[in-house]
């Protein structure tokens, strides 16, 4: 869902600068972890990252928040919005929003697909919000986080977050994409750091008298044959290209990049990488993925997985959404996740992690106590699971816009319609496993994340920064998965692949290796 922002959005900014200082970026001091203690999950929060689990949301809910964060006035701020939300005037959820907020909350917003070139409308008109919505992919961003946006360290830098417990709340790991400039940018959107999973109808597998424990990559190609039958529309795998990543995990292959005491090697460029290509193009051409992988929206892979017209999905590593779903239609269906076997053997392979953050809240440049009610604001918005401030936000107007099963909120048609404002664009609190009615699922997925976490790759470009990764990469990365579905769906030989590759290193694929090796020497080495 990342975007970009075309040169355009930089017009004026003449004093600002195209790259990131890294030395200085190494230097920052990262907001101290206080993890919120407040309510007490069914399965905790790990060391290691994993997420606290709920069985069923706590039966009071305690107040997170004293006093309103705003003093009056308007709270502007630009973000996604898929769904336009019931205006203010008519919308009860919003209106005990604003009261909370103790300010007007407005939105600008445009859906996913035209956010960017919004964003670049808006950035370049100088009229910035009070908080945007800033994709941690755009364009020369710490030039523009420079010149537009205000540097946080001093307000929630090192044990000054405290002032703040919900951002205090925010696993280090999302702060560390909001530094740029030797500066704190923004407040991330917390993701959980796992690339992706997969999982699969264990109680279809199981049917079958087979297992989801596979410890070869051999087993797993074996696994997907016996479940396949596409004579009667039943496939092994839904999910293209993500089945790829599942593959290459198996097989070793850099989590994207490489680094190797700074001499960067890309995903592509490895030998294993050519090979999960040629294990995945054997596959579907015996018919083991769904023909319509490449193309299917998300709706139309539950229902195949619901069905049981495929066994398997590859998506993010919180899956319990699908799990409820495929439970809703199927009430005997169980969801299990598989971890990745080494390929030959000898264990579990290593889970990819990401940069556990889905997009930056920046605040425009403004008086420091105007910042620090910005800081306010977003304080409440990401207060943590289990508080009345989060089931709020989440779930709207006691009575009106939920009715409790147990302690469990439950959504009414009116609550479906109003609580689309979009403020888990703004801010919103780390993820907690929570599959509300289904204490299984909650387990199951709590479980998958801490087997994924305890064998997994860091995300290597951590605190790096490449120019030319940021204007050119999304190009490059998609004319490769072009060509890969090419050679997948048999349109195309790994001949060409190996064309491709060396296309993409005397392009920018190059550019960009020298770029990150750079970076990565000005870090310090770290």
């Amino acid at each position: 869902m990342a975007g970009t922002v075309g040169g355009g959005a930089l017009a004026g900014c003449t004093t600002a600068t195209g790259t990131a200082d890294a030395s200085a970026d190494a230097a920052v001091q990262l907001p101290t972890l206080v993890p919120y203690t407040g309510v007490k999950p069914d399965l905790p929060q790990t060391a290691q990252g994993t997420r606290p689990g709920f069985f069923r949301y706590p039966a009071a809910p305690p107040r997170f928040v004293t006093e309103a964060p705003a003093s009056g006035g308007t709270v502007r701020a630009m973000c996604t919005m898929n769904t336009p939300p019931v205006p203010v005037g008519r919308n009860r959820f919003w209106q005990e929003l604003n009261t909370r907020l103790g300010a007007e909350l407005t939105i600008n917003g445009a859906p996913t697909l035209d956010y960017v070139s919004k964003f670049q409308t808006v950035v370049a008109g100088d009229d910035l919000p009070d908080t945007m919505e800033v994709r941690a992919t755009t364009p020369q961003l710490p030039g523009l986080l420079r010149a537009k946006f205000q540097d946080l360290s001093e307000f929630v830098g090192g044990d000054a977050v405290k002032d703040y417990p919900a951002l205090a709340n925010i696993p280090t790991e999302s702060w560390q994409t909001t530094v740029y400039n030797g500066g704190i940018y923004g407040v991330p959107l917390h993701n959980p750091p796992i690339k992706v999973m997969t999982y699969a109808r264990a109680d279809l597998i199981a049917e079958r008298g087979l297992s989801l424990d596979v410890r070869t990559g051999d087993e797993w190609v074996q696994l997907c044959r016996e479940m396949a039958d596409p004579k009667h529309n039943r496939w092994a795998h839904g999910s293209m290209p993500s089945a790829v990543t599942f593959l290459c995990e198996m097989l070793g292959v850099p989590n994207g990049w490489r680094n190797d005491a700074g001499t960067f090697t890309k995903d592509y460029e490895v030998p294993e990488y050519r090979k999960a290509l040629e294990v995945t193009a054997r596959m579907w051409k015996e018919g083991l993925i769904h023909p319509d992988s490449f193309t299917a929206v998300g709706s139309q892979k539950i229902s195949w997985i619901s069905t049981g017209t495929v066994a398997m999905l590859v998506g993010v590593s919180t899956w319990s959404n699908v799990a409820m779903a495929v439970r809703k239609a199927e009430p005997k269906a169980r969801i299990e996740p598989i971890m990745p076997p080494k390929y030959d053997g000898g264990g579990q392979a290593r889970t990819y992690l990401g940069p556990a953050i889905f997009s930056i809240t920046g605040l425009k440049k403004a008086s420091k106590s105007r910042i620090k009610e910005m800081l306010r604001v977003l304080n409440w918005l990401q207060a943590p699971f289990g508080t009345e401030e989060h089931r709020l936000r989440v779930f709207g107007v006691p009575g009106r816009d939920f009715t409790l099963h147990g302690s469990d909120p439950i959504v009414t048609d009116t609550g479906a319609s109003e609580t689309t404002v979009p403020t888990l664009y703004i801010g919103a609190c780390p993820i907690a496993h929570y599959a509300a009615g289904y204490p299984d699922i909650t387990r199951a997925e709590y479980d998958g994340e801490q087997e994924a976490l305890s064998n997994a790759e860091k995300w290597p470009l951590a605190g790096l920064y490449s120019a030319t990764d940021q204007t050119q990469g999304a190009v490059l990365d998609k004319k490769m998965l072009d060509l890969q579905a090419d050679i997948i769906t048999g349109r195309k030989s790994l001949r060409d692949w190996d064309s491709g590759v060396r296309t993409w290193k005397t392009t920018f694929g190059d550019k960009i290796r020298t770029e990150y090796a750079k970076a990565w020497q000005k870090s310090g080495g770290k």
